[in-house]
């Protein structure tokens, strides 16, 4: 068995209607993220994995008027 380690940007991208909302000129930067539904993402057969401990919280979300959602995990 071969093992690799890797240490990765995650962006996530969806589509979600029920965060629709009426249009603005950009799209609304999310940092009470916690409230909105989230994939639950999971890497098949994963030996060991972890989130490095960070100083500063490092997730953005980003809502656009017809409930599309981008997530960002640094």
């Amino acid at each position: 068995m071969q093992e690799a380690t890797v240490t990765m940007y995650l962006r996530q991208a969806w589509r979600d209607p029920r965060l629709a909302f009426d249009d603005f000129d950009s799209p609304i930067r999310m940092y009470a993220w916690y409230r909105i539904w989230i994939p639950d993402t999971f890497f098949r057969e994963d030996l060991y994995s972890f989130v490095h401990d960070q100083t500063v919280f490092n997730k953005l979300m980003k809502l656009s008027s017809d409930g599309d959602v981008w997530y960002v995990i640094k």
